[in-house]
Order: structure tokens, then C-alpha cells, then sequence
């Protein structure tokens, strides 16, 4: 596959399966938001001691599968089926809230707001934390605009910002 294929320059691309659409479509915007966080995940992996990298670099991956939804219209959406595309799905979602229920167990959760800066990491994770936020505005602009296939997209960008703000607390202290 080239990189560089120059169908950009006119400010069009396509989304899974050749549908051509503008840039700046609101499906594009979504899924080019969790490109941002996901690199974002990767500032935060660079700080991370092994446990947590591997941790973080397995939400990358599944950021591909989330990003590969997105980019496919709804009325393509069976394709990704039918090509034995990999969704994400409710185990996924459960492996989050596993992930949170146990980083609340330890208690002392919330005790007030914290600002970002205590290490290196604790920022990072923050700034993606942040970019996660701003990727589900743009799932829900592109829902309210164009009903998503499944609201999975929502529910798991939703549980994963949670869970961020929680490793973010956690690697403060």
C-alpha cells in the first residue's frame, strides 16, 4: 500500500470499503480523534514501568478495531462481518470495568481535584485522559449527525476515559 497517494490533496478521503467523503465528515473526525489519543496512549507508554506499557500498548491495539468501526458507514457496516473484520465487543468492555473496579477498590479514589504534573506519567496519562474525552465528543457529534452501526463506540470510549483518570490518579501517589 502507498502512503502517498495524493487523493488528499483535494481535502477527500475514503472510508472502509471506497466510500469518498470530505476530510472533515464527522466520521473522519472520530475516528481521526482516537488516532490523536491513541498517540497520545503512546506519550504515556514511554513512562510507564513494563506492567503498565504492555497494559497500555494492548488499549492501543484495540483503539485499531475501534478506529476501523468508525471508518466504516453504517450501510458498509456488515461488511466488516462478512470480512471477518475483528469488533471489539462486550468482553472487551468488561475487561474495563474489571480494570476499574479493581484501581477503586484500593480506596481513596477521589479526594478532590487533582492537577496534572506529579510525574511525568501522571501528566500523560492525563493528556490522554483529555484526548479520550474530546475522541467521544466526536463519537457522539458523528452519532447525532449519522446513528452509529452499534453504541458500543460510545460505551467503551466512555468506560476508558474512567479508567484513564483512575491510572492517572494512581501513578501520582
Amino acid at each position: 500500500m502507498k502512503i502517498s497517494t495524493k487523493n488528499g490533496d483535494l481535502g477527500r478521503t475514503k472510508l472502509m470499503f471506497g466510500k469518498d467523503v470530505l476530510k472533515c465528515a464527522p466520521r473522519v473526525k472520530a475516528y481521526g480523534a482516537i488516532d490523536d489519543f491513541s498517540a497520545t496512549l503512546g506519550l504515556a507508554r514511554s513512562y510507564a514501568d513494563k506492567e503498565l506499557s504492555a497494559f497500555i500498548l494492548g488499549l492501543q491495539e484495540k483503539l485499531v478495531f475501534l478506529m476501523t468501526e468508525l471508518a466504516t458507514d453504517k450501510s458498509d457496516f456488515h461488511k466488516l462481518e462478512e470480512k471477518n473484520f475483528k469488533l471489539l465487543g462486550d468482553g472487551d468492555l468488561k475487561e474495563l470495568e474489571t480494570n476499574i473496579d479493581r484501581l477503586e477498590s484500593g480506596g481513596d479514589v477521589f479526594s478532590g481535584w487533582a492537577h496534572s504534573g506529579e510525574t511525568h506519567l501522571q501528566a500523560a496519562l492525563d493528556m490522554a485522559r483529555a484526548r479520550c474525552t474530546s475522541a467521544e465528543r466526536e463519537i457522539v457529534a458523528l452519532n447525532a449527525e449519522e446513528p452509529l452501526a452499534r453504541d458500543f463506540p460510545l460505551k467503551y470510549i466512555n468506560r476508558l476515559s474512567d479508567l484513564l483518570w483512575l491510572l492517572a490518579q494512581k501513578s501520582a501517589k
